[in-house]
Formats: C-alpha cells, sequence, structure tokens
C-alpha cells in the first residue's frame, strides 16, 4: 500500500483522517505479512465511523504514535506539513 500523506497540527496532533489512513495502512501491512490485522482494522473502523458521522477531530494515540516512532524512516517522506495541508486532495 502506497504510504499515505499525514498532517500534524502545530501542536503536535495527528487528524481524525490521518488515523484512519494509518491504521488501515498498518492493517493492510499485517495482512501481507501474514500477521493479525485485528487491532488495527478495528481502530480504522472507529476512526471511518466518526468521519462518516462528520466528526472532525484532532487525536493523542498512544500506539499509532509508538508506530510512527518505531517505523520514522518509513513515515519520513509521508509529512505535509501544516502550512501546505491544503494543497492535498483531503487532510482532515
Amino acid at each position: 500500500m502506497k504510504l499515505p500523506k499525514i498532517v500534524r497540527t502545530p501542536d503536535g496532533w495527528l487528524t481524525g483522517y490521518a488515523c484512519m489512513q494509518i491504521c488501515l495502512f498498518y492493517a493492510e501491512e499485517a495482512e501481507w505479512n501474514d500477521a493479525d490485522p485485528t487491532y488495527w482494522r478495528e481502530q480504522y473502523q472507529q476512526f471511518k465511523r466518526t468521519d462518516e458521522l462528520g466528526i472532525k477531530s484532532w487525536v493523542a494515540h498512544p500506539q499509532i504514535e509508538a508506530k510512527l516512532t518505531e517505523d520514522a524512516e518509513i513515515w519520513k517522506n509521508s509529512w505535509t506539513p501544516w502550512e501546505q495541508r491544503h494543497s492535498l486532495s483531503r487532510w482532515q
């Protein structure tokens, strides 16, 4: 799966939409590696549900933050500066 473009707020929060995309990435990666994607699929579904309800959120999620730190090398080119967020097709 192609890495999504991720936006952080100036305070370091992730958007709910970014979390949804990150969870989907890790669920698909787990499936690819024959690992259990259940946790990441459940998290994805929760973020998707809030997105479908129109809830725009800023999120601090310990497991996502841990994975982003662990895989920092993978994600290093996926960050979009807050000031450039409107150049993305969707960021929130």
